[in-house]
């Protein structure tokens, strides 16, 4: 083979080596994989009301700010298919002048050989820092949206308790005029039986508003322009101890995983700074000849490292990783704080609720009624009833928000482990 030919079939080589590893785009799939992870797939059906699953599924779907980090993804490809991307090999030519000959030179990004890879390894690396970034993110939705759906149904039973003290003081007050009517009561404690129904009615009005409101927050949140929420009976029940729930978070949390992620990615960039050090080009020169042909030859560029070795890119990946070694253990310490801080309130939540439930409204319910029942007979006084029922109402007020605590209590330790938690 003449020696023309085999530089042109080395540089053909070259060239071809260089598009087949640099026109590589990686696909990315990403997205499917947070999708499957959060349960954002589930089917709603709106005409049968929407429940605490249906809601979740619906604002990993439709809320803005989470679509909107959800666009990240795309940055992070774009980023890795520009890691994969190679230089441009460059050509130039010198055009005959007179006695000049002419000239051509062809230069070929060798260094993309060696250096390609790791450029790869650390945006593939980022990228699924991202997507471990972003399930943490859609953990922390679906944990708000658990909240408000809670809120919601709180909303609802104080509305409903405030219309059932609404029709107690409407009683109240109906039997009040009775005794009005055969003088066994006085006109002061009458009018202050119809002033009490007054209040009882701008409280209900009151409730019935805070509930619609908060459910429209709810809605704005899940994007459910229609569709009735309906409540989930659920028993809220989490055997697992405090050491295994959270033995259970450092293995599931996506944001410890994404730390972990950040310190093998700015450790490959360390390297990758050392590398960049040898940025070698092949090179393909030509002439042409006193006969008419042409003499063609390889070469080779590569800078000569004597002022700078990259150590700015090499101290600056050093700190990156100094700072992702922190990070790492303040997102490990901040997550044990989570879930003992979830799991205290969770406990406290069904320790509260049991007190109520065994201890404090049966004794009250039956004494409220008594009173009742007695003041129609004219054995006591009306302010008797009014503090009876007072306390009765206002206790299963709280019951119900002690209710919607262990709710809230629950969804954040979900949040706080990574996972949902069998009940």
């Amino acid at each position: 083979m003449k020696p023309l030919s085999r530089c042109a079939c080395f540089g053909t080589a070259i060239f071809l080596l260089l598009c087949l590893v640099g026109c590589a785009t990686p696909e990315d799939h990403r997205r499917e994989k947070i999708n499957e992870r959060l349960h954002a797939n589930a089917v709603v059906n709106l005409e049968d009301g929407i429940d605490q699953d249906e809601a979740v599924s619906l604002a990993l779907s439709n809320n803005p700010a989470f679509q909107d980090v959800l666009v990240d993804l795309g940055l992070t490809h774009a980023d890795l298919i520009q890691a994969g991307l190679l230089t441009n090999p460059s050509f130039s030519i010198l055009f005959p002048w007179g006695p000049k000959q002419l000239e051509f030179t062809a230069t070929f990004p060798l260094e993309a050989l060696w250096l390609r890879p790791r450029r790869v390894a650390v945006a593939s690396l980022q990228a699924d820092r991202t997507a471990e970034t972003l399930v943490q993110q859609g953990l922390n939705l679906i944990r708000d949206v658990k909240i408000a759906y809670t809120d919601v149904m709180l909303a609802r039973e104080r509305a409903r308790l405030a219309d059932e003290a609404l029709k107690v003081r409407k009683r109240i007050q109906d039997l009040s005029e009775a005794r009005l009517r055969n003088g066994d009561l006085s006109e002061l404690e009458a009018s202050t039986a119809r002033v009490d129904a007054l209040r009882a009615n701008e409280e209900a009005q009151r409730a019935r508003y805070d509930a619609q409101m908060i459910e429209q927050r709810l809605r704005l949140l899940t994007g459910a322009p229609r569709g009735e929420f309906k409540p989930k009976d659920e028993t809220i029940t989490v055997d697992a101890a405090l050491e295994e729930l959270e033995r259970r978070a450092l293995a599931a949390r996506p944001d410890l995983r994404a730390a972990e992620l950040g310190i093998e990615a700015a450790g490959k960039r360390v390297g990758l700074a050392k590398a960049e050090i040898f940025a070698l080009s092949g090179i393909l020169d030509a002439n042409r000849t006193d006969n008419n042909g042409i003499e063609m030859g390889p070469g080779a560029q590569f800078p000569i490292p004597v002022f700078n070795r990259n150590q700015a890119g090499i101290a600056r990946a050093k700190a990156e990783m100094e700072r992702a070694s922190w990070n790492y253990l303040a997102v490990k310490d901040r997550i044990l704080l989570e879930v003992r801080d979830a799991h205290t309130r969770l406990a406290q939540a069904q320790t509260a609720l049991a007190e109520w439930d065994q201890k404090i409204l049966p004794p009250l319910e039956a004494t409220t009624q008594q009173a009742e029942r007695a003041f129609e007979l004219g054995n006591v006084s009306l302010l008797l009833v009014y503090e009876n029922t007072r306390q009765l109402l206002t206790a299963r007020v709280r019951h119900a928000e002690i209710e919607a605590d262990l709710r809230r209590a629950h969804a954040e330790l979900e949040r706080s482990v990574g996972q949902r938690l069998a009940n």
